[in-house]
């Protein structure tokens, strides 16, 4: 179950969200144009987290992940609602979403960043590649660099990543009552598809 945004009756939180999730999509889609190069986008993914401490396992997952990848530099993004994200109990979600990552300020989850590795887009084939950039999580932005497997098959492509997150690093602060119910350290797995951007003829 989700949380209300408050304007759900006029369909302005629907509306609002899918436009913060093409911001990060903007800048690639201006690069693309200008090279002349081939954009994937994201037909589906999903984004989990899982965080192990001593009093509570805590896990969630979203659906609502939105990426795009530019083949003539390989440039990378991401960008998940936090709002979007379920967990197994309501009021996880709820202190998730309010006292932990404040999503009413800080909505989005976001990364940019830059594939390093050859990768023919041509042809199918699995490769083993590195990204560095800058994940923003809670307004505050970290470059980092991460391992991922892309695979390419019959023109689809599919990128899959698991990472490591230091809560610490991005300003997230847990109440002492509930420390022990989160771990300093969350584990991260994504799993995208994408397709061959084509741009609607107006």
């Amino acid at each position: 179950m989700y949380h209300s945004c408050g304007h759900e009756r006029y369909g302005h939180c629907t509306i609002k969200y899918r436009n913060m999730k093409n911001i990060a999509l903007i800048l690639l889609l201006a690069i693309t144009v200008q090279a002349n190069a081939q954009l994937y986008k994201s037909n589906e993914g999903n984004v989990s987290f899982f965080s192990k401490a001593p009093l509570e396992d805590i896990d969630a997952n979203s659906k609502n992940i939105v990426s795009a990848i530019n083949t003539a530099t390989n440039e990378i993004a991401f960008s998940v609602g936090i709002n979007s994200f379920l967990f197994k109990k309501e009021k996880m979600k709820q202190d998730f979403e309010e006292d932990y990552l404040q999503s009413d300020k800080y909505p989005e989850a976001t990364y940019k960043g830059k594939i390093s590795g050859k990768i023919n887009w041509g042809k199918d084939g699995s490769y083993q590649v590195t990204s560095k950039g800058t994940l923003t999580i809670h307004g505050v932005g970290k470059e980092r660099t991460d391992t991922a497997t892309v695979t390419i098959k019959d023109g689809r492509v599919s990128l899959k990543s698991s990472f490591l997150v230091t809560v610490a690093d991005y300003n997230i602060k847990i109440p002492e009552l509930v420390f022990k119910k989160i771990a300093e350290v969350v584990a991260v797995k994504l799993e995208v598809s994408y397709l061959v951007f084509k741009e609607e003829k107006k």
